[in-house]
């Protein structure tokens, strides 16, 4: 029994939870991130919350996509088979803007000099055509050197059919450069598609230098740690220095799972989480939805991670008027330095953003804001809002009431991309609202979508860092597999399937030893993989397949068993049809390997015995909706289980705030969740 810390680094926050696993009690701390050094204020949240005693840290990172999105990642060049140099830069020819006269790509994260090729190539069988020498390989060698590469990502065409080629030039690569990081596509991704691979390769590489040292830096300082990634576990900070692409929604992913622990993982979900530069949304049926179709930029991420629509409209989102006269939120945001106008660090022209309009409105509480740790500037938010105000001819309290409907119609539109335009009604969900702003807009985006619940957890602002506490160690492997499949015929029936998932299983079980996992690499158990398998209590494996109908460029993925049954009834429902007539076949099957750990096991609340006390609850005027009104504020930490209010009303709290409309009635469940629920005539 120990400690164990959760820390998720925002681009305005950085969020630190401590969880004491001897007498069942939670710590947490939110302090301001530190883009300069974001090591910096981890470690300050660590120390204040620990005061120096050991503890267990899993962490939350964006440093990889920020190097990334910000191009301040390490010098890298990717190497391929000669005469596909330019992979990258011809992509799938995907316009951006559809209608544009004279489309503009975005920058990718490496020029074109510094993409090499080697002369080797194999058949898509993994035949060798041109055979692989030294002297290519002394020539290459000698490019990197004069390139002054501090990455390099190696992905050969048709690599997933024969490594071999690629392993003699990582080789060599490694043997002369010392240091260099090395990313070999038939290691992080043996899968079909040389543009997606080598753009995934690629991300990884460019990435590679920054995220090490920090980690490597986190990783002398604490003696040890575990990381986030985008597939809702962790995994070593080993491999997450091998493999940083593996942690590029590492955050999100930790809300996610934290909304499903707290919230209840036996309804339909919609995480809302809204921080301070982007609010993230996903769609959960129990579990987290994963996918391989993720992207970072301008780049696509074929690695499995949680199906998290991101948007820029946070807290910290900046409101401009366009060159037609329009009001604009995002995607800009001020950041964690200088923050909102009302944190009064900025300098110059003042830079009004989402949180200011909350402010005006009286819906943030200046006195309440971080426990009262931090008051609020309302004149210095006023003094920002009238930039937009006095261009678009509004008083201040318009434009604030402007800007929170521009920004909530931008996270709007991110629900319904992964609801109703894949063809799911999510009108009888539940609405997951947290991060710092989430209770801030959770009525007005019910409202919006037509949704009639919504739940606010335990320490919203915090709950990204919270989740990951829930998070097992896990690993998700896969190998491109092309082979027909006969209906009513198993997966792992296949000869070449059963061979790769028997590799596949001895490699992930191996990083779940090395993680402390009490398995051995030397179990070889044939199984059949027709659901979850437990091995030891403790570890548990899942295979899956991704299947399409020949002829198409796209594959969906099912579990390994029944997968052909399971394929035509997503298919049918995805796209309103199947062909019994056509052609199956498998193109890769993947294993996910996890290491269950011992969840928290927070207290719930208790009855209170009567009334709320009255002088709990204080009068207040704010703007509920198109105008003002009295209200009620409440701080969160005086309810008890059972005690129902209705709106209009505020509840503050250390880590976020949450607004609730006339209309919508709030009640504390047994966990200490607030579910709020629109009710008939306001009662």
């Amino acid at each position: 029994m120990g400690l164990r810390i959760a820390v998720d680094t925002g681009g305005t926050f950085t969020d630190v939870v401590l969880y004491d696993e001897a007498d069942n009690t939670l710590l947490t701390h939110k302090l301001p991130s530190t883009p300069d050094d974001p090591a910096r204020a981890v470690l300050e949240g660590i120390a204040a919350l620990t005061g120096g005693r050991a503890a267990a840290v899993i962490h939350g990172s964006t440093v990889a996509t920020n190097a990334l999105l910000e191009g301040k990642g390490g010098r890298a060049a990717f190497v391929t088979t000669e005469g596909f140099e330019d992979t990258l830069h011809i992509g799938r020819q995907n316009r951006p803007d559809l209608y544009a006269l004279a489309p503009t790509r975005p920058a990718l994260p490496i020029e074109r000099e510094r993409c090499l090729g080697v002369p080797e190539r194999l058949r898509a069988d993994g035949q060798v055509i041109k055979a692989l020498t030294g002297a290519a390989l002394e020539a290459l060698i000698g490019e990197l050197r004069a390139l002054d590469v501090e990455a390099v990502a190696v992905s050969l065409l048709h690599s997933y059919a024969d490594p071999a080629h690629e392993r003699a030039t990582g080789r060599a690569i490694e043997a002369a450069l010392p240091g260099v990081h090395v990313t070999l596509s038939c290691e992080l991704l043996p899968e079909v598609r040389e543009f997606e691979r080598g753009a995934t390769c690629v991300v990884n590489a460019v990435v590679a230098p920054k995220m090490g040292a920090y980690l490597g830096r986190l990783e002398r300082a604490l003696g040890g740690l575990r990381v986030m990634a985008s597939a809702g576990g962790a995994i070593s900070a080993g491999e997450a220095r091998r493999a940083p692409v593996y942690t590029v929604l590492s955050g999100p992913a930790g809300g996610v799972v934290g909304a499903l622990a707290l919230a209840g993982a036996d309804r339909r979900l919609v995480t809302f989480d809204m921080g301070g530069t982007s609010t993230d949304v996903a769609l959960c049926d129990g579990a987290p939805r994963l996918t391989t179709e993720g992207a970072v930029g301008p780049l696509p991420v074929r690695v499995p991670m949680i199906d998290i629509h991101t948007v820029g409209a946070g807290g910290g989102s900046i409101a401009w008027v366009d060159t037609g006269g329009a009001l604009r939120v995002g995607p800009q945001s001020v950041g964690a330095d200088p923050g909102p106008a009302c944190a009064g660090r900025q300098r110059g022209a003042p830079l009004p953003t989402v949180t200011d309009a909350h402010v005006v409105l009286g819906r943030l509480r200046p006195d309440r804001f971080l426990g009262g740790a931090m008051r609020l500037d309302v004149q210095a938010a006023r003094e920002a809002l009238d930039v937009v105000a006095g261009p678009l001819g509004l008083s201040v309290e318009e434009a604030a009431l402007g800007i929170l409907r521009v920004a909530e119609a931008t996270m709007a539109r991110a629900v319904k991309v992964i609801s109703v335009q894949r063809g799911h009604d999510i009108r009888e969900d539940a609405l997951v609202c947290f991060g710092g702003a989430g209770g801030l807009h959770a009525c007005q985006l019910a409202e919006e979508l037509g949704l009639r619940r919504v739940i606010v957890p335990r320490h919203p602002g915090l709950l990204s860092a919270l989740g990951m506490l829930f998070a097992h160690n896990a690993h998700t492997l896969s190998r491109a597999i092309m082979r027909p499949l006969e209906r009513g015929q198993e997966v792992d029936a296949l000869s070449e399937v059963a061979a790769a998932l028997d590799d596949m299983r001895v490699e992930a079980l191996g990083r779940l030893e090395r993680e402390g996992f009490g398995v051995s690499i030397a179990d070889r158990h044939v199984f059949d993989f027709k659901g979850e398998i437990a091995i030891g209590g403790a570890v548990v494996l899942s295979a899956s397949a991704d299947l399409r109908y020949a002829g198409q460029s796209h594959e969906l993925t099912v579990p390994l068993s029944a997968a052909a049954e399971a394929f035509e009834r997503l298919h049918e429902r995805l796209y309103g049809y199947k062909n019994p007539e056509r052609a199956i076949e498998v193109v890769a099957i993947r294993l996910r390997a996890e290491g269950r750990v011992s969840p928290p096991t927070l207290p719930g609340l208790e009855r209170r015995g009567g009334p709320i006390p009255a002088e709990a609850l204080e009068r207040v005027e704010a703007w509920f909706g198109d105008e003002p009104s009295p209200g009620i504020c409440v701080d969160r930490g005086v309810l008890r289980r059972g005690d129902r209010l209705v709106g209009p009303l505020i509840v503050t709290e250390y880590s976020s705030t949450v607004v609730v409309s006339g209309g919508w009635a709030l009640e504390v469940g047994a966990a200490g969740e607030l579910t709020l629920e629109h009710v008939e005539g306001g009662r």
